[in-house]
């Protein structure tokens, strides 16, 4: 399986392109502006089978996630599951938060999965595939960073509720998962205290990826929200 993974020289991103590639996939390692670490990546990757590549693209923008696209199955044959991981947030208090911030927030976060989705899908026709959405705990509990961040990923996850339904008929999955309080550079700018956590330790983005090999393995799984969370958010 071709894997593309947005947002993948760092963090949940970084951590899920390894897991894949070592777990046998053919992955697209996506980055903004930092080639040095997504080469290194695709360095310490080399010793595997699979196939890994780095691929810069703004996926905020709609010709550059075109091009990410079309660049991922030019070079790799296919693509065959597309993870919407780009993005990012800051603390921001409501008295400080303007519409240009708010703007930015939701294009980086949500505008960025639809650009990427709705250029992915179409290869996915044939074959089926897989959409998987980076989201959070805040899309339900407004979370910490701000207002902009809970309705960004709110946002993320009617967008996978919308393509669940509209491409079953393709054999096309899509599912959103929500890490919340895993140690990453965005949750160091909450620097949480542990105390009071539900195994008493932030989570570790290696843990991460079980949701999303059961998600690739799993045809008979979409429109589905997987919390990874330690059990901070039931459903």
């Amino acid at each position: 399986m071709v894997v593309l993974v947005t947002g993948a020289s760092r963090g949940i991103g970084r951590a899920l392109a390894a897991a894949a590639v070592r777990a046998g996939h053919d992955v697209a390692v996506n980055y903004l502006r930092n080639a040095a670490l997504a080469d290194a990546l695709v360095g310490e990757l080399a010793c595997c089978p699979s196939r890994v590549i780095a691929i810069q693209a703004d996926v905020s923008a709609a010709d550059e996630a075109k091009r990410l696209v079309e660049t991922t199955v030019e070079r790799l044959g296919q693509i065959d599951c597309v993870v919407n991981n780009a993005g990012g947030g800051a603390v921001t208090p409501l008295d400080k938060l303007d519409e240009s911030t708010f703007a930015r927030t939701l294009q980086v976060n949500l505008v960025s999965a639809f650009l990427v989705s709705q250029a992915a899908w179409p290869h996915m026709k044939t074959n089926g595939g897989r959409l998987v959405f980076l989201s959070s705990g805040a899309a339900r509990t407004g979370g910490g960073l701000s207002a902009a961040y809970a309705a960004s990923k709110a946002g993320v996850e009617g967008l996978m509720h919308y393509y669940a339904t509209a491409l079953r008929p393709y054999r096309i999955t899509a599912n959103a998962i929500a890490p919340t309080l895993v140690k990453s550079d965005l949750m160091n700018l909450m620097a949480p205290q542990t105390t009071g956590l539900p195994l008493g330790r932030l989570g570790r983005v290696e843990e991460i990826w079980p949701a999303l090999r059961m998600i690739i393995e799993t045809e008979y799984l979409t429109g589905q929200t997987i919390h990874i969370d330690a059990g901070r958010y039931m459903t």
